[in-house]
């Protein structure tokens, strides 16, 4: 397959334009083989179906804003990169991530994120912000769970349903987040 430049910033865009609208769309991804890798959690493989599916139904609906201050394409490496600005409300964690593309369909098929590096500070969890707190405790069962959708999509359930997880449903600026993510989660649960 004959590798297009072009094509490859246009992805590494539309992969930025998704963390602004704060949805990811599935078609971006290799998702039978692609994973993700991080240096918040561990270094195992977060299959990529995973990362979509986690984002799109907790992750994005706690954090208020993504800005990203950079994308890029090195063709001499057939990589990317973006540099992402986290809001949670008024905390920000500072993220970078390493992309490696791939091609999914015959003959090269369509273009297509196959591996993410994400790098960001551990320490940022350790922050005493409502929105942050919800995420911390989200890593603990979504992403410390060996990356199965159908458990950690459960235990996210199981946790809203607890005494702490209802302290966050009953308050601000976390309440809101709180009652799309139930919502979410009964979708994603009705179809996996």
């Amino acid at each position: 397959m004959s590798i297009d430049p072009a094509e490859r910033l246009a992805l590494m865009q539309a992969f930025a334009q998704s963390y602004r609208d704060r949805h990811f769309r599935p078609e971006h991804y290799d998702l039978a083989q692609g994973y993700l890798q991080t240096t918040l959690s561990d270094d195992s493989r977060m299959p990529l179906p995973f990362f979509v599916e986690y984002n799109n139904a907790w992750w994005f609906e706690i954090v208020t804003a993504v800005d990203v201050p950079a994308v890029g394409y090195d063709p001499d490496s057939d990589t990317g990169f973006i540099v992402l600005d986290i809001r949670y409300d008024t905390e920000t964690l500072r993220a970078m991530q390493h992309v490696h593309f791939g091609s999914v369909g015959d003959q090269g098929g369509r273009n297509v994120i196959a591996r993410i590096r994400t790098y960001a500070s551990n320490t940022f969890f350790g922050r005493a912000h409502p929105l942050v707190e919800l995420d911390r405790y989200g890593n603990g069962f979504w992403l410390e769970t060996g990356y199965h959708l159908r458990p950690s999509a459960e235990a996210a359930q199981a946790f809203l349903a607890s005494a702490e997880g209802q302290r966050f449903a009953s308050t601000a600026p976390t309440a809101a987040p709180i009652e799309r993510i139930t919502r979410n989660l009964e979708q994603l649960l009705a179809r996996i």
